[in-house]
């Protein structure tokens, strides 16, 4: 009996060591397979990171072209703007002077042709078309001539100033988009970038 019982403790004891033995391996294969993941993960995340700084490096670097292409187009449209309103000036200029032109020839346009009424008014065998007479006419036909060309000078001119206005409001609209997109590109995206670091995550 006693030999049955001891026999029985020593296989309780086997039994003990050969589950301790077994949890022991497996704990060391968990612990293995952990280590294992973890390195694989740590690659991931350095990989993921690398790739990440990789990338923001690359969008810098197109927003900043981006930015300057957009800074020189805005620069020549403020220069092309600037000579347009000179012209516009210019052109303002041209069509008071025009119509200052055409004012100057009305009187005596007018005088030319209250002497011709005048000098229809004579008598008889002074009714005649004498020197004086065909230089009135011709005198009448000078002016209305340099009267059309004038006003012909003032509707072109009338015309080109609301083209280089027309031209006007193009560009400061295209200056007005250039600047909202600087806006964002710059101070909304490109500011905003430099505060934060990449290679934190």
């Amino acid at each position: 009996s006693t030999k049955r019982e001891t026999n029985q403790q020593l296989n309780c004891r086997d039994k003990a060591v050969v589950s301790t033995q077994s949890t022991g391996k497996k704990a060391e294969c968990e612990k293995q397979a952990s280590v294992t993941l973890r390195s694989v993960i740590t690659g991931v995340i350095e990989q993921t990171r690398n790739d990440l700084v990789t990338q923001c490096r690359s969008v810098d670097v197109a927003l900043s072209k981006r930015v300057q292409e957009c800074t020189n187009a805005k620069e020549r449209l403020n220069s092309h703007l600037e000579k347009v309103d000179k012209e516009i000036e210019s052109m303002e200029s041209n069509i008071s002077s025009l119509k200052a032109a055409i004012q100057d020839k009305i009187a005596p346009l007018k005088v030319a042709h209250t002497r011709l009424a005048n000098r229809s008014q004579r008598p008889n065998i002074e009714l005649t078309r004498d020197p004086a007479h065909s230089q009135l006419v011709n005198e009448v036909q000078l002016i209305e001539d340099s009267i059309s060309k004038l006003e012909q000078q003032l509707e072109a001119s009338e015309c080109s100033l609301k083209g280089l206005i027309r031209n006007q409001i193009d560009l400061k609209e295209d200056i007005r988009i250039k600047t909202k997109s600087l806006h964002i590109d710059k101070d909304l995206c490109q500011d905003l970038r430099t505060t934060v670091d990449y290679s934190h995550y």
